[in-house]
């Protein structure tokens, strides 16, 4: 989505109007419940939940920009659960989001996990035509009703599948970083924003290729391509950004 809301002042009025309304993605509506998903993170703004992401290092997980953008907003992760009320709360660490170049993407540093990261793709993995795994904890139903109030305590998950970077639903979703999905067994929506989209290498191992950015809640989605951001994470996660 290409025009993004930022949190203001009041940030829980902002995120009821966030989860029901705004362009920035959310949620899985259709697919499944998920099983697996062991680097899959819950992000939560001042104590309420907005987005997802995917833990890539021990101490980095990677998100969507607009859901970590400012400073002084509290972001927490709930890490180690595929159920978003279980598991360990952790911090991010003071001055340490970096931010995509080219792609609506962050990573940000938080104390060392004990999780496993998941791998990052390669262009080879991200093809048009070819099924992509996306997840979430977002809204499972459909505007005109309230995203709010049917979010997913549980991971899910559903396929859908690249097409071209020039198909006219893609238009005002996808940037020069992006890469667009059609609705498959479901969509992500209010809630995924941040979250992964995966898929299985030539050896059968499951990579993050995507960070979800946009939805337009009926037909497409949008992920920054991990493909093109492989050096960067790379840097970032080896330097700290600096």
């Amino acid at each position: 989505m290409s025009s993004r809301l930022r949190l203001g002042g009041a940030v829980f009025t902002f995120l009821l109007l966030f989860l029901a309304t705004a362009q920035p993605a959310s949620a899985i509506q259709g697919g499944t419940v998920s099983k697996h998903g062991p680097w899959a993170v819950r992000v939560y703004t001042d104590g309420e939940p907005s987005c997802t992401g995917t833990v890539v290092a021990p101490e980095w997980i990677i998100t969507a920009g607009h859901c970590v953008r400012y400073d002084n907003w509290d972001v927490t992760f709930r890490v180690g659960s595929l159920d978003q009320r279980h598991g360990t709360v952790v911090h991010r660490v003071e001055n340490a989001t970096v931010f995509a170049p080219s792609a609506d993407v962050a990573l940000v540093r938080v104390p060392r996990l004990k999780v496993q990261p998941i791998a990052l793709g390669t262009g080879d993995d991200v093809k048009v035509g070819h099924d992509v795994r996306s997840y979430g904890w977002g809204a499972t139903c459909a505007p005109p009703k309230s995203e709010t109030s049917c979010q997913s305590n549980l991971l899910k998950q559903a396929q859908v599948k690249i097409v071209p970077h020039s198909d006219p639903r893609c238009d005002l979703l996808v940037g020069t970083g992006d890469f667009c999905v059609q609705r498959g067994t479901g969509l992500p929506a209010g809630g995924d924003s941040g979250g992964p989209a995966t898929a299985f290498d030539k050896t059968g191992r499951e990579v993050l290729v995507g960070v979800l950015s946009a939805s337009d809640r009926t037909d497409v989605a949008s992920f920054g391509n991990v493909a093109r951001l492989r050096s960067w994470i790379r840097w970032v996660v080896r330097t700290g950004g600096h």
